[in-house]
């Protein structure tokens, strides 16, 4: 009797103990900003260090083949519910626009969750993730996510303009046809 009273202690006090990890967490997460933008001024823009991927269709691409584009190198995974809802957004903002090249690079273990993810897509986001200027890419071990940007919040846009440097990160979904970002865009 005395070993299932402790049992039962034991449950109650892990319980609680979840319960007040879980609410602070939950405070966290609400106090912090849906989208998190930082800009530098342009005389201060940080080269983007050279990398290479391999996108899903196994073709082997460097970052400085990019220069004279304006590359939007978006962090996600197919597990990131934010990530989730902002990939048509993004790839509406990118399709028809050969000026814009989106590099969306996943944290996913496997390629096959990313390929699932991808046909779920409507048909519309199906046919214009098939674009040249639309790659995605599988980051081996967050070679790149976390070793080269220190990217560990999901989903993270950077803005590299045409001369291969970081003009602004976006941390969080935001609203990506908005006059801002197509402001921002036509500025560089």
């Amino acid at each position: 009797m005395p070993r299932n009273i402790l049992i039962l202690v034991f449950f109650i006090m892990a319980g609680f103990l979840l319960t007040l990890w879980l609410d602070q967490s939950r405070n966290y997460h609400k106090n912090q900003p849906q989208a998190e933008m930082t800009e530098q001024n342009s005389s201060s823009h940080p080269k983007i260090p050279d990398f290479e991927f391999i996108t899903l269709d196994g073709q082997k691409h460097h970052i400085k083949d990019f220069t004279g584009k304006i590359v939007l190198l978006n962090f996600w995974a197919t597990w990131c519910t934010p990530c989730v809802v902002e990939f048509p957004k993004l790839v509406d903002l990118v399709k028809g626009n050969n000026d814009l090249v989106l590099i969306a690079l996943s944290s996913d273990v496997n390629q096959t969750a990313i390929e699932q993810f991808l046909l779920k897509q409507n048909q519309d986001t199906q046919e214009s993730v098939r674009a040249s200027n639309i790659l995605i890419a599988k980051d081996n071990r967050g070679a790149i996510t976390a070793d080269i940007f220190q990217t560990y919040k999901l989903p993270e846009t950077i803005f590299i303009d045409t001369k291969g440097r970081m003009a602004r990160k976006i941390v969080g979904d935001t609203e990506w046809t908005s006059e801002e970002i197509k402001s921002f865009l036509q500025s560089l």
